[in-house]
């Protein structure tokens, strides 16, 4: 599925702004698909949108990634930051940022890839470790 949009024409930090807010949609459908518990479902999503889970996953794809979406995370990583993290290495915040990026990339040009990755058993397997003592 494509929107048509060109994804070459997108800002680095607009591509990793727009990954940022649809990956913390997508944390927020699954966490109250798990739980109604409010409290609950906001520490799973904290949990899940940290930059340290994010460049786990993204390490977790980096070989499932195809040339295009490499291509968009190397961008994206390779961005100078513009803010220094405070609870994370600079390694886990680009690859953070790299990370966003593809998700932007695939909310622009192929929707369900998110879907694809996030239900791959090494995806559910991070995803469900890190949402376990919450």
């Amino acid at each position: 599925m494509s929107s048509g949009e060109d994804w070459k024409e997108w800002s680095n930090f607009g591509l990793a702004y727009l990954g940022d807010a649809i990956f913390e949609l997508w944390c927020r459908k699954y966490a109250l698909q798990r739980s109604q518990s409010a409290s609950q479902v906001h520490q799973w999503v904290v949990e899940l949108v940290r930059c340290q889970t994010q460049s786990k996953l993204v390490s977790l794809w980096y070989g499932m990634l195809n040339e295009e979406e490499l291509q968009v995370f190397q961008r994206g990583k390779n961005q100078k930051p513009q803010t220094r993290p405070k609870h994370a290495t600079v390694e886990e915040y680009r690859m953070a940022t790299g990370f966003e990026c593809v998700i932007g990339y695939w909310h622009l040009q192929q929707r369900d890839r998110l879907n694809e990755m996030m239900h791959l058993p090494e995806s559910r397997k991070l995803i469900e470790a890190h949402t376990a003592e919450i």
